[in-house]
């Protein structure tokens, strides 16, 4: 067995630090130089926030390094930063979105390879992005520091303003995936907390996680029934939980029973997740299938929609039972929420498998009209 010497003397990233003047690194976010890979979560800072930022860059205070990789296009992409690297090119550009509930965006949305630059695919998608002006409060004293309103003395000496930047540098011997998947994930442990969901992303994107991403983005009843793509993957890690249920319910006809379940379905969708990671091409697209099939099942209202416990319960049902090409409608709905035997299962411990199991039986009894 290796010492634990060899094993550090084995290890093969290293990490090389630049540091890139303000103007050098926007225009490079500008020109496509730094990509924002897959597995990060979208844009969310507020324009509270860039002016803050904006008002450190003015300041001369630390801005913290920005950690990259250099894909095989020669990009750099940006592991951890990307909040603070987006919110200083629109700082440079003059822009920010009009609405304060709507500064939020995908990356995965814009056809960067397209447009000419990023600027352009930015207002190619959002056309709520508009000229706006940045401040600094100082002595209480409210000043504009739009980079285009800067003395042109302070506009030199900003551009020249350097920024740290860490690229990380793995050998052919790691698996390079893996390796930066973990590195995201450290390096995310800090700052704005990520939504399970959200690490899950980072730490696993592969087919199955795309597929995923694209059926929550664009199935029109998925979209109708749940609302508005959630900031945190709330939607998405709802279609992760139907697939975790798919994978590890069994039923036997009488009972229900989840395999290895550790009273945890946060733990479950990581194992499903993890897992999801080494499907080929034709078990996602049973998956994709199956997703899609249940989804048009549900002739419900978003009353219903959004109660995790019933639609939970009509999948595995639908699923793991024989009960056919049922449509669930409100009615079927109403029954099991105002069903005492399940609102027993609601008072305490309600991912409890005793309480699941009971829960699901009783939705089996009230779909297929044995419920008495």
């Amino acid at each position: 067995m290796d010492s634990l010497l060899e094993v550090y003397n084995n290890i093969s990233i290293q990490q090389y630090k630049t540091d890139m003047g303000f103007k050098a690194l926007v225009e490079g976010v500008h020109d496509n130089l730094f990509v924002i890979p897959e597995y990060q979560r979208k844009y969310r800072w507020t324009k509270d926030q860039v002016d803050e930022l904006a008002s450190s860059l003015i300041r001369d205070l630390p801005i913290p390094p920005i950690y990259t990789y250099r894909n095989n296009d020669g990009q750099l992409e940006i592991l951890d930063g990307q909040q603070r690297i987006m919110s200083l090119y629109f700082y440079y550009i003059g822009k920010f979105f009009k609405s304060p509930t709507d500064s939020v965006f995908d990356y995965s949305d814009l056809d960067v390879d397209r447009a000419p630059n990023f600027e352009v695919a930015l207002e190619e998608k959002y056309d709520n992005i508009v000229p706006t002006k940045f401040y600094m409060t100082l002595d209480r004293i409210k000043y504009d520091i739009s980079y285009d309103s800067l003395p042109i003395m302070l506009k030199r000496k900003i551009d020249y303003r350097t920024i740290s930047i860490i690229e990380i540098k793995i050998s052919q011997s790691e698996n390079k995936e893996v390796t930066l998947h973990k590195i995201f994930t450290n390096l995310n442990n800090g700052g704005t907390r990520l939504s399970a969901q959200e690490y899950r992303n980072g730490i696993y994107p592969c087919d199955f996680s795309r597929m995923v991403i694209s059926l929550n983005k664009n199935n029109i009843k998925w979209r109708k029934l749940y609302g508005k793509i959630d900031d945190k993957c709330k939607d998405i890690e709802f279609l992760y939980r139907f697939c975790a249920l798919k994978k590890y319910v069994e039923f036997d006809g009488n009972e229900f029973k989840i395999n290895d379940y550790k009273n945890s379905v946060n733990k479950l969708i990581d194992s499903f997740a993890e897992l999801s990671y080494r499907l080929d091409v034709n078990e996602i697209e049973q998956y994709k299938t199956r997703l899609e099939e249940f989804i048009n099942s549900l002739d419900i209202s978003k009353e219903y929609f959004k109660r995790t416990f019933l639609l939970e319960g009509l999948f595995v049902v639908w699923e793991k039972t024989n009960i056919g090409s049922i449509k669930f409608t409100n009615d079927i709905c109403e029954k099991i929420y105002a069903d005492s035997i399940i609102n027993d299962t609601q008072q305490g411990g309600t991912v409890s498998m005793t309480n699941m199991n009971k829960r699901w039986k009783r939705i089996y009894e009230i779909v297929s009209g044995n419920g008495k």
